[in-house]
């Protein structure tokens, strides 16, 4: 290391400043020996001298004093250190125009649904039966074809008879036509039309009438309004030597009923009249 210290020209130090100054100068620039490590010197890296401490001794007199300059001899092999450069601080530019705020995302409107109309198909017409007519009179004609029968009616009543040794009434019979009940219903009325006819005497209207079978169809006129009826039920019961309690139940098929409806009486076999013969019949389309 060299130190460079020129003076100005004409000047002159004095003596015992420059033996101060060597006293003042040895103990801090001789205390900083060149130290080497033997790695750094095979690298032939010189190594950096610590920089000397400034000693500043105020003299009455005298000025103080610095070096003008220190250089650093480093070798002449061997790489180079040098200081990594700093960064150089910036100053972040605020900018005063405001960042423009995105627009709000659009929703799109719902597309409400079209209201879509079914199509019901349309029903066929069905045929309507119209209101039965009510009759203001008896009949006067029964047909059932399926038997054969077609005959007249006509109106009967009754008459009283004594019957182990009691007055019971007994039905009138009509002679070559059906008879129709006095004060059953008439047709097309609520109540039970009834209508008696001879099974093997005096025209035998009726003689057939145990042939008739369910479903069969029996119609009544009233002039040429017709009166159509179902048959529902045939019944046989016996009549002939049944106590009084039996007759009374028997009688009780050409009673009063709630519903239209129609029965037929007749005698059993045909040589003789120990049983009854009932045919119950309801207007075609009701139920019994």
């Amino acid at each position: 290391m060299t130190v460079v210290n020129p003076q100005p020209s004409g000047y002159k130090r004095p003596r015992w400043m420059g033996a101060l100054l060597l006293l003042v100068s040895l103990p801090i620039l001789g205390c900083s020996p060149e130290v080497s490590t033997s790695a750094e010197a095979q690298a032939g890296i010189t190594p950096v001298q610590a920089q000397p401490l400034a000693l500043l001794v105020l003299t009455p007199g005298i000025l103080p004093h610095r070096p003008s300059a220190i250089s650093y001899h480093r070798s002449a092999t061997g790489p180079t250190l040098s200081p990594s450069p700093m960064p150089s601080p910036t100053t972040a530019v605020l900018s005063s125009t405001p960042t423009p705020t995105p627009p709000a995302p659009t929703l799109a409107p719902t597309p409400s649904p079209i209201a879509t109309t079914a199509l019901v198909p349309t029903p066929s017409p069905t045929a309507t039966p119209s209101p039965r007519p009510v009759a203001d009179r008896p009949p006067d004609r029964i047909v059932a074809s399926t038997i054969g029968l077609d005959t007249p009616v006509v109106e009967i009543g009754w008459h009283l008879v004594e019957r182990d040794g009691q007055m019971v009434s007994e039905w009138d019979m009509a002679d070559y036509a059906a008879g129709f009940h006095k004060g059953s219903a008439y047709p097309g009325h609520v109540g039970n039309t009834v209508l008696s006819g001879h099974h093997n005497i005096r025209g035998e209207v009726f003689r057939h009438l145990i042939e008739l079978q369910p479903g069969d169809l029996v119609s009544l006129y009233v002039g040429k309004q017709a009166y159509r009826y179902t048959v529902q039920q045939v019944l046989l019961i016996p009549e002939r030597d049944v106590s009084p309690e039996q007759r009374r139940e028997n009688a009780r098929w050409i009673g009063t009923f709630p519903e239209e409806r129609l029965t037929l009486v007749t005698c059993w076999p045909y040589t003789s009249n120990t049983h009854r013969v009932i045919v119950i019949a309801y207007p075609v389309g009701r139920g019994s």
